[in-house]
């Protein structure tokens, strides 16, 4: 995607229900060119984040700390957190945001997915994220009212995405062939992904990547599959979904199976884990 066929403001915002900080699901590219597109003693009652695709600035947090803002950061505003984005005014900053309601926030919270000890996190993000953002913003803009929460399950993978590559870059060995290859097993949500397709995708021989894999990571590559899968189930089946789309959104077969391998992942079957956490 070229950034120079960004528009200004290239954004839709749309609400599921009546509370806006409750439901709202809005996401979009901003330019900001100049001084005056900074934002003081900023906040707002839901989550929102952005990817800085090019320029820099100053985070401003509540307690008054400023953390340098830079191209491939994600910064995040937390919801009832005062802060300030100061904007280097340069004509250069490009970013892509998502906001979602409250309560996916805080269900994220919950499974550990976002941390809000950090409100700026340097991320090693691959093009395809751009054009994830661009397909997104474009469906949201025509969805029907009914489909906009399919189109929020869309917007979290997005979110648990971008902050799995902070996860790659806190835990970067330094191998660019081991980042790339947790980039494209995290951009799956099928069980039968094949590894092979990882290896052959950063040039190597399966048993060789497989054991680079696990020596860097800590973990062998369908371990770390199985992590991501179920990090994206407990994400949804909080967020209401069936059992049983579960386990279809994820190419298992039949519930039974998804089941088994839940449980031997969680230590409880997902329908005690919904109970465990409404409770």
């Amino acid at each position: 995607m070229n950034y120079d066929d960004i528009k200004e403001n290239d954004v839709v915002y749309r609400c599921i229900g009546d509370d806006f900080d409750q439901g709202i699901l809005s996401c979009g590219f901003m330019r900001k060119r100049t001084a005056e597109r900074s934002q003081y003693d900023f906040k707002i009652g839901y989550y929102s984040c952005f990817l800085i695709l090019q320029g820099s600035g100053r985070f401003i947090s509540e307690d008054g700390t400023v953390i340098p803002m830079q191209a491939g950061d994600l910064v995040q505003r937390l919801p009832e957190r005062l802060h300030s984005t100061e904007i280097e005014p340069n004509g250069e900053w490009i970013e892509f945001y998502m906001s979602v309601g409250y309560p996916v926030y805080h269900y994220l919270i919950t499974l550990g997915i976002i941390n809000s000890d950090k409100e700026v996190q340097a991320t090693r993000v691959t093009s395809d994220f751009v054009f994830d953002f661009a397909a997104l913003l474009n469906s949201l803009k025509g969805a029907e009212d009914e489909r906009l929460p399919y189109l929020l399950m869309r917007a979290q993978e997005l979110i648990i995405r971008l902050h799995d590559s902070v996860h790659y870059t806190e835990r970067d060995h330094n191998d660019p062939k081991i980042s790339k290859a947790c980039q494209l097993i995290g951009g799956s949500n099928d069980i039968h992904y094949d590894m092979k397709e990882t290896a052959a995708a950063v040039n190597m021989g399966y048993e060789n990547f497989r054991k680079l894999f696990k020596a860097t990571t800590g973990v062998s590559p369908q371990r770390y599959h199985i992590e991501h899968l179920m990090k994206q189930a407990k994400m949804m089946l909080l967020s209401g979904l069936p059992i049983k789309h579960v386990a279809a959104s994820l190419g298992y077969g039949d519930i039974y199976s998804f089941t088994k391998q839940f449980t031997k992942s969680e230590g409880m079957p997902p329908g005690r884990y919904i109970r465990n956490r409404h409770s």
